[in-house]
């Protein structure tokens, strides 16, 4: 069976949640298409990032049935990814970094369910070294409850 067969398949037996899921699938391909410098996990969890300063910049990720977890919550490593996604980010752009940056060591701390519609990561940099960048970052929901906390170094590339 070819895959467009597959595909046709698929479709014709899946349920209206998979129906969704399926949508949210196409609709993240298309992204990546059109915005060959989003990744597809970017693509996928539909990142928006507001780059506010230097030092700070929000990523927010909206809900989806595509991140829960057996618990019908976000599943706390799309949480990670948000966190570690976010503070690499702003890493690769502090002044100085022409290249880019890698994550070195990420420390998350999870303290509420990651229930709401949307989840915002506010990062910010706590030091810009010569080879390193020292971040943190948290996650809310859109009512301002905290889920997740983490601490982060990253290396920045060398040109």
């Amino acid at each position: 069976m070819d895959i467009i067969e597959e595909f046709n398949h698929f479709i014709d037996e899946s349920s209206e949640q998979e129906k969704e899921a399926m949508k949210l699938l196409l609709n993240s391909l298309k992204a990546k298409r059109e915005n060959t410098n989003l990744t597809y996990i970017a693509s996928l969890l539909q990142f928006k990032t507001t780059l506010l300063d230097e030092n700070l910049l929000e990523m927010e990720m909206p809900n989806s049935p595509l991140l829960d977890n057996s618990l019908g919550i976000v599943h706390g490593g799309l949480t990670a990814t948000l966190l570690d996604t976010a503070l690499g980010t702003l890493a690769s752009h502090v002044p100085g970094n022409k290249k880019g940056a890698v994550t070195v060591e990420l420390k998350v701390d999870f303290l509420s369910p990651g229930i709401g519609e949307k989840f915002i990561c506010r990062a910010e940099v706590v030091h810009n070294g010569r080879q390193l960048v020292r971040m943190e970052g948290k996650v809310r929901n859109e009512k301002g409850n905290l889920i997740a906390s983490a601490t982060g170094t990253f290396f920045k590339l060398p040109e």
